[in-house]
């Protein structure tokens, strides 16, 4: 336990120094009031740290420069990442520049703005006529229903003018939630029914993944474990629940688990989930008393949570280390062909084989590991030690290498 305890203050004492480095770097570039476009690194971070500015580091240099939307006309992620654009926002209590998320270009056009913690959605006709909408839980608050409901209805009556072709858009957007995905379909629709003379509207990826504080991937593998548990001796001479017999081996286990990353905060930490299943057959590597055979088996199924730190972001090799806690559920605990000897009222000593059969135990411990992710493929090995909630089998420490297959 105290080594957990250890790694969880190395990796605490890290956040500070994650939080003020640059924690989401992404390839992309700007586009200046000029029009060139430069490319680079830009620090992805949150909506409100997004709207307001552009962390941007050229490239060849090693300082990121923070870009107002004065400064620049917009910016991109590579590989169609998301793509902001610099706007005059007029849904608020005054005008205010921002950076825009840009969804749809076309005949009518669709702008995402982020203001005072909501989502505002501007429409754009090709004259420059805009209605923005704001995205509202009419229930959230019961108190401003019937205001936000009159304000709702103000704007998609403004909507319903700005796309009059389509008789049909006041009554989907009554049907419809107020999102990226589902505005940007409408807007596409109706810019390729009616607006064909602006040529093909261009859709700009939204990319959740990107976008999302926290992101997840899963994954499934198997290996070897190899264990080393002990029996308790309580008197092996007179027959007893315990044999003081100890059990060593390699058995096959397989895991299935899960990775959460938190871009906005660091590339190099992630939480870890890990579900793992392991039928324990072993041999007695020491036995208290001669002869006989004995062997100890066990079913164990156990779940493991902890942290790991990744040491570099290579997209083809990342090696890290990783520790946490670990539950275990062991069931169908037994000893075969054990051992006992009988010597009551002063006679001859007597040996007898038997079997002993013990409860299912519930195992709690700690873990400790190291690996490197190969693309889709991950190696690992860890080393976990769990106690008995009773004491009648005693893992001493356990050994497990797997490798895994990464679904990204």
């Amino acid at each position: 336990m105290k080594k957990v305890i250890v790694f969880i203050l190395l990796l605490l004492a890290t956040i500070p120094q994650q939080l003020m480095a640059q924690v989401n770097p992404q390839k992309g570039y700007i586009i200046t009031n000029e029009n060139d476009t430069i490319y680079g690194t830009i620090d992805y971070l949150t909506d409100a740290r997004n709207v307001q500015a552009c962390l941007f580091q050229k490239k060849g240099e090693t300082e990121y420069k923070s870009l107002s939307p004065s400064d620049i006309k917009g910016y991109r992620l590579a590989d169609d990442g998301i793509y902001y654009v610099s706007r005059l926002f007029t849904g608020g209590e005054k005008p205010k520049l921002l950076f825009a998320e840009f969804l749809l270009q076309g005949g009518v056009s669709l702008y995402r703005y982020y203001y005072d913690d909501y989502n505002y959605f501007g429409f754009v006709d090709d004259n420059g006529k805009e209605v923005i909408i704001r995205n509202d839980n009419l229930n959230n608050d019961l108190s401003t229903y019937n205001q936000k409901l009159q304000e709702r209805r103000q704007k998609v009556q403004e909507l319903n003018a700005l796309m009059y072709q389509d008789k049909t858009i006041a009554n989907r957007m009554w049907k419809m939630d107020l999102t990226s995905n589902d505005l940007t379909e409408l807007v596409k629709q109706y810019d390729e029914q009616f607006c064909t003379y602006a040529g093909d509207c261009i859709i700009f990826k939204y990319d959740k993944k990107k976008a999302a504080a926290v992101t997840h991937r899963f994954y499934v593998g198997a290996g070897i474990n190899y264990a080393f548990y002990e029996a308790p001796d309580d008197n092996v001479r007179h027959r007893t629940e315990f044999s003081g017999n100890k059990y060593s081996g390699i058995a096959p286990t397989f895991i299935a688990g899960a990775d959460f990353m938190f871009p906005r905060f660091s590339r190099y930490f992630m939480a870890q989930l890990e579900l793992s299943y392991t039928p324990h057959n072993y041999k007695a590597s020491e036995v208290m008393l001669e002869g006989g055979n004995p062997k100890m088996s066990t079913n164990e199924i156990a779940l493991r949570f902890g942290a790991s730190y990744a040491f570099s972001h290579n997209r083809r090799f990342i090696p890290y280390i990783k520790g946490g806690l670990h539950i275990a559920w062991n069931s169908a605990i037994k000893e075969k062909n054990v051992v006992f000897m009988y010597d009551y009222h002063g006679g001859e000593p007597q040996k007898t084989t038997g079997d002993l059969v013990f409860d299912n135990e519930l195992r709690a411990g700690i873990y400790l590991g190291a690996g490197i992710d190969i693309g889709h493929i991950r190696i690992n090995a860890l080393w976990k030690k769990a106690k008995s909630s009773f004491n009648c089998l005693n893992e001493k420490g356990c050994g497990i290498l797997t490798i895994a297959y990464l679904f990204k």
